[in-house]
């Protein structure tokens, strides 16, 4: 094994052990932490002339607190409440080592009650505020009573032991911070796939909706003609024109999921408010008596705005085709300083009820994208489809 593969394993090894405890900290972490509590207690204990007790009191104090993050697996009880492991053992590990003089060297910087500093950093990281407050105070309140050094230095070891609660209170504020961050990143996520399905849904939506109504007049007719025993060739016609639909149909919906897509492989241009009039001619084609008036400059239509007029007309020519095929439908698009598409058809009663499916809604949806004004009913014996969008939504500009 290379040292570079042993160092991959025990990274693994610890940023595992960090996820299993629930804590948004680097896996080095851990590692640092215990480094420095090791090293402390290490010259702590020598300062003792490594006596039993000494070496006692170092495990105890280390033992518990390495376990937590060290030991491959804990049990569930464990796992939720680790500071019940190191809180007794370290505070009577340390009094204990304190309790010993340190006189083999430096007896003047005694590394005693510093054992508590990395300690309290750690409790208040791992186990939140209240914990590690309650612990630093408990450390505290160990160091005055059993530390063996002058006042003066155990003032210096509260001022550290301060400074290491403070410090730790930071990572933990850092830490909350992190995992609300990723946590309002992963919901914008969800929110941002679920407008995309539903856009692409509504695009394949009008786009069927609409190439199936027209295909169905064009059927009809020829299975009229068949069954009449008319001219063969209005039969030939009426299916040679629904099977050209139904391939320009396909080709749509191929350009608009490319168009959708992340990887944006669409290559031909999506329809816009210039092309109405082909579909106008395309429900015409099919049977449907349109009576069609454009008045202004549809160049100077956005080409997102279009295509949310196109495919609003496009859902309103199919909602008249299924509900009232053969009656006279009157279509206007205006442009001036605004946009407005007015659709006007006769109702039929012997037809399905009308607002059913998602077809009312959808053309809702996308003019409230286009920061436009919409509303579809019925006044008196007429369905009424009007669209307006205000001239500010209208991104290109004339050109002088």
């Amino acid at each position: 094994m290379t040292v570079r593969s042993l160092a991959r394993d025990v990274r693994d090894f610890l940023d595992g052990r960090v996820r299993s405890k629930d804590l948004d900290i680097p896996w080095w972490a851990p590692l640092l932490s215990a480094a420095a509590l090791v090293g402390v207690v290490a010259v702590a204990v020598l300062q003792r002339e490594v006596s039993t007790a000494a070496v006692i009191a170092g495990l105890v104090i280390v033992v518990p607190s390495l376990s937590i993050f060290f030991v491959p697996s804990t049990p569930d009880w464990l796992r939720h409440n680790m500071w019940a492991v190191d809180l007794v053992p370290t505070l009577a590990g340390t009094a204990w080592l304190m309790a010993q003089p340190a006189t083999a060297f430096w007896p003047q910087h005694d590394f005693g009650p510093a054992v508590l500093v990395p300690l309290t950093l750690e409790m208040v990281i791992r186990e939140g505020l209240r914990t590690g407050t309650l612990y630093g105070i408990a450390s505290g309140v160990v160091m005055w009573v059993f530390a063996t050094d002058t006042a003066s230095g155990i003032g210096v070891h509260l001022l550290l032991l301060f400074v290491g609660w403070v410090c730790g209170l930071m990572m933990l504020a850092q830490m909350r911070a992190l995992r609300a961050e990723r946590l309002a990143r992963s919901q914008e996520h969800a929110r941002a796939t679920e407008a995309e399905r539903t856009r692409i849904a509504r695009e394949i939506h009008d786009l069927v909706g609409h190439s199936l109504s027209i295909t169905m007049l064009h059927l009809t007719a020829a299975r009229r003609a068949v069954a009449e025993g008319d001219d063969p060739a209005e039969a030939e016609s009426a299916l040679t024109e629904a099977e050209a639909i139904g391939r320009r149909a396909m080709g749509e919906i191929r350009r608009t999921i490319g168009a959708l897509s992340s990887t944006g492989t669409g290559t031909a241009p999506l329809p816009g408010a210039a092309d109405v009039v082909r579909l106008v001619e395309e429900s015409r084609s099919a049977g449907q008596s349109i009576t069609f008036t454009s008045t202004g400059d549809l160049s100077r239509i956005d080409a997102g705005v279009g295509l949310g007029i196109y495919r609003i007309l496009q859902e309103s020519l199919a909602n008249a085709i299924r509900h009232a095929p053969g009656a006279p439908v009157s279509v206007s698009l205006a442009v001036a300083d605004g946009v407005r598409l007015s659709v006007r058809n006769p109702l039929v009663a012997t037809k399905r009820g009308v607002g059913e499916g998602s077809g009312l809604a959808g053309m809702a949806a996308r003019a409230e994208q286009l920061r436009g004004r919409f509303s579809a009913g019925s006044d008196d014996s007429t369905w009424k489809v009007d669209l307006v969008i205000p001239s500010h939504c209208l991104v290109r500009k004339a050109i002088a």
